[in-house]
C-alpha cells in the first residue's frame, strides 16, 4: 500500500497521469503581451455581499460581458496578473511553496514575466503565462477573504468578538462505514474502536456552535458520516488501472490488455488504489467544491487529531504533543504534476499564507496554554518547513486540504490519539463537568479542542487574549508577537 500511496499523492490532484510528452526540439519563447481583458476589483463589500467564490471568480468583464468558459484550468489565475513582482514571487517559491527547488526546471522567468512550460524540456506551448508587477509596484489582488488586522479594525459587540468573521469548517476525514477503508479506525486492547472521522464531526458540531454565538458565519462541510463526493471506488478503477498502467515497467504491452485482464493481472492493488482515489483525491477535491460553490470564508479550519506511526498496529504511547499545519513546502514528486503546478501557483498569488501562519500561531498558543503540550518537531524536513522563527507548533506542508481549498487554511492536528489517557478521553465521548483518567480530572476533549479553535480565531481576529478555561492571558508563541 505505501508505494500505492506515493504513486496516488503523485498523480490523485488531477485524477489522471499521463505520461510527460517526450521530448521536442525547443522552439523560440514566445512574446506574450499583457492581457487583453481587465477585471474590476473586488472589494470587501462586494465579497460581503457574494454567495459563494466561483461566484466572485467568474466575474464580469469590464464591459459588462459575462467570461467566456474555457477549457483550461489555469484561466481563474488570469485574474491575479501584474499583481505579484517578481522579487514576491520567487521569495515565496524558494523559500514557502518549493523549498526544494524543483519547480524552476518548468519555469522560464524574466522581470517582466514566467512562464510554465508542460515538462523541463516540452516548451513549445506555456501551460500558462503569468505578468509581473513592475518592482515595488504589485496591484491590489482579487482578495475576497479579509486580513485579521481588517476585521481587528472593525467594531464588534463585546458579546461577540468574532461578529462578522465568515470561517469554514471542515471536519477531517469520513468515519462511520467508512472508516476501514480510510485507515482511520483503530483499536487498543480489546476496547471500542476509535474512528478519527467521527470524532471530529463531534468536534466540528461543538466549534460551530462556539463560533456562531461569538457572532461568526458559519459554514461546516459536512455534518454526517456519509462522504461528500458523488463518486465511490468502483467509479475509480478506471483512473486506477490507468495509473497502474502507466507506471509500470511493461506499460506498453499492458496497454493492449483489456480491463478484465488488467483487473486480474493488478489484483488487490487496483481496488486499495481506487479507493485511495476515492477518499483521498475526489473526496478532497468535492470539498472543495462545496466550500466554493456556497460560502465565501475568510479562514477555512481543517480538524485532525494526530498519531505516532505505531497507532495503526494498535500502540498506546505515553507521548503527546500538537502540530498545524499551513500551505506549502511541495516535495519534488509532486511538483512534477501539472495539477500540483497550477494550485502551487495559484496559491502563491492568492496572497492567503501570511494569514495562515498568523492564524495558524494564534491558535497553537492557546493549544499549549490550555493543554501544556509541546509541539510535533517536524521543522525543516523531507515534507516541511518551518514559517515562524522559534515556533516548532506551526510547520508548512503540502497537504490535500491545504492545497485544495481555496483561501486561507489552517489544519489543525492536536493530541496523539493513542496516547493512553487521550485515548479514554475519546472512548468517553462528549459530557458536562468532569471525569478521571488515570487519576487526573479532565472536561471532554471534544469540548478543549472546540474551545482551543474557537479562542485562537478570537484572538487573531478579535485581538483577546483571553481562553476558555485558562485563569492567565495567553503568551504570545515562541518568536511570534501581537
Amino acid at each position: 500500500m505505501t508505494a500505492l500511496l506515493g504513486v496516488g499523492t503523485l498523480l490523485c490532484p488531477s485524477l489522471g497521469g499521463n505520461p510527460v510528452t517526450p521530448p521536442a526540439p525547443l522552439a523560440p519563447v514566445p512574446t506574450i503581451d499583457p492581457p487583453l481583458i481587465s477585471y474590476p476589483p473586488v472589494t470587501p463589500w462586494i465579497s460581503w455581499s457574494a454567495r459563494s467564490i466561483n461566484e466572485l471568480l467568474h466575474l464580469k468583464t469590464a464591459t459588462g460581458s459575462p467570461r467566456l468558459p474555457t477549457p483550461n484550468e489555469w484561466f481563474p489565475i488570469d485574474l491575479y496578473q501584474a499583481t505579484i513582482t517578481r522579487q514576491q514571487f520567487e521569495q515565496k517559491l524558494h523559500t514557502l511553496y518549493d523549498p526544494f527547488g524543483a519547480f524552476p526546471a518548468y519555469l522560464d522567468i524574466n522581470d517582466s514575466r514566467v512562464i510554465v512550460y508542460p515538462s523541463p524540456t516540452e516548451r513549445r506551448v506555456p501551460q500558462f503565462v503569468l505578468q509581473f508587477a513592475p518592482p515595488n509596484q504589485p496591484r491590489a489582488p482579487m482578495r475576497w477573504f479579509r486580513t485579521p488586522a481588517e476585521i481587528r479594525a472593525e467594531t464588534h459587540p463585546l458579546d461577540k468578538p468574532l461578529s462578522g468573521l465568515r470561517v469554514a469548517i471542515d471536519p477531517g476525514h469520513i468515519g462511520g462505514p467508512w472508516a476501514q477503508m480510510e485507515e482511520r479506525s483503530t483499536r487498543y486492547k480489546g476496547s471500542a474502536p476509535v474512528q478519527e472521522g467521527d470524532l471530529n464531526l463531534i468536534t466540528g458540531r461543538l466549534l460551530k456552535q462556539e463560533l456562531t454565538n461569538l457572532g461568526a458565519s458559519v459554514f461546516v462541510v459536512r455534518d454526517s458520516t456519509e462522504p461528500v463526493t458523488p463518486y465511490r471506488p468502483i467509479d475509480m478503477l478506471p483512473e486506477a488501472r490507468d495509473m497502474l498502467v502507466a507506471h509500470s515497467s511493461h506499460a506498453t504491452n499492458l496497454k493492449a490488455l483489456p480491463p478484465d485482464k488488467l483487473n486480474l493481472l493488478f489484483g488487490a492493488r487496483l481496488m486499495d488504489l481506487a479507493e485511495f482515489l476515492f477518499y483521498r483525491c475526489s473526496e478532497i477535491k468535492e470539498r472543495g467544491n462545496r466550500i466554493r460553490n456556497n460560502f465565501v470564508p475568510d479562514i477555512t479550519v481543517t480538524l485532525y487529531i494526530d498519531a505516532t506511526p505505531g497507532s495503526g498496529r494498535g500502540h498506546l504511547t505515553s507521548g503527546n504533543a500538537n502540530i498545524f499545519f499551513v500551505g506549502g513546502s511541495y516535495t519534488k514528486a509532486e511538483m512534477t504534476d501539472p495539477e500540483m503546478q497550477r494550485r502551487c501557483v495559484y496559491k502563491m498569488v492568492e496572497g492567503g499564507s501570511d494569514i495562515e501562519t498568523e492564524v495558524a500561531g494564534d491558535i497553537a498558543a492557546v493549544f499549549t496554554q490550555k493543554t501544556g503540550l509541546g509541539p510535533v518537531k517536524y521543522g525543516d524536513s523531507s515534507t516541511t518547513r518551518s514559517v515562524i522563527p522559534g515556533n516548532s507548533y506551526v510547520v508548512a506542508r503540502n497537504l490535500a486540504a491545504n492545497r485544495e481549498y481555496d483561501g486561507p487554511v489552517v489544519c489543525t492536528e492536536p493530541y496523539f490519539m493513542n496516547n493512553s489517557v487521550v485515548y479514554q478521553r475519546l472512548l468517553a465521548g462528549d459530557y458536562d463537568g468532569q471525569r478521571t483518567f488515570s487519576g487526573k480530572k479532565y472536561g471532554s476533549i471534544f469540548r478543549e479542542y472546540a474551545d482551543c479553535v474557537a479562542q485562537g480565531l478570537v484572538k487573531a481576529y478579535a485581538g483577546s487574549t483571553v481562553i476558555a478555561g485558562a485563569t492567565t492571558p495567553v503568551a504570545p508563541a515562541p518568536g511570534q508577537t501581537k
